[in-house]
């Protein structure tokens, strides 16, 4: 009977994502989230307040002639949020590599817009924590319109 409750107690540990057995991973993640749900509510006061000052956004975007790379500030990034009515980014499986106090996440995502998918890719967020809360330092991404089906293909959690 004790192997046996090692064995579930071993099994239950390794089939929890990273983020729910550590809380700085947990933190981490809820912050991305936290920015992605200020998106879809046209909330630019939130998502700079999530961000550096002087973070920047990097997209390599994917047409007929390869990847393209636009930047733009974070807080122009927010401004236009603002306007924006019907943006929906959701992401899954996210890695979290973290030492002290800077981490980097890795993750696919799904880009909606009023409700249709215009785009997937990966989103890859540097992270810092400061005076004890974790920011955005940088943000980069690919934006892949046909993507979405080998990314979803891949998916570890429903």
């Amino acid at each position: 009977m004790r192997r046996f409750l090692l064995a579930a107690a071993l099994a239950l540990g390794c089939a929890l994502p990273a983020s729910a057995a550590d809380p700085e991973e947990a933190a981490i993640v809820g912050q991305i989230e936290r920015f992605f749900g200020a998106m879809r509510a046209q909330d630019a006061a939130t998502i700079k307040t999530v961000l550096l000052d002087d973070t920047t956004f990097s997209a390599q975007r994917s047409g007929p002639e390869g990847f393209k790379l636009s930047r733009i500030p974070g807080k122009d990034f927010a401004d236009r949020v603002s306007g924006q009515k019907g943006l929906d980014e959701r992401m899954w499986d996210p890695t979290v590599m973290r030492r002290g106090p800077i981490a980097m996440v890795w993750a696919p995502y799904e880009f909606r817009l009023d409700g249709k998918t215009t785009h997937c890719g990966i989103d890859v967020f540097d992270m810092v924590k400061v005076e004890g809360t974790w920011r955005i330092a940088h943000l980069m991404w690919t934006q892949e319109p046909d993507a979405c089906a080998e990314l979803k293909a891949k998916r570890k959690t429903p």
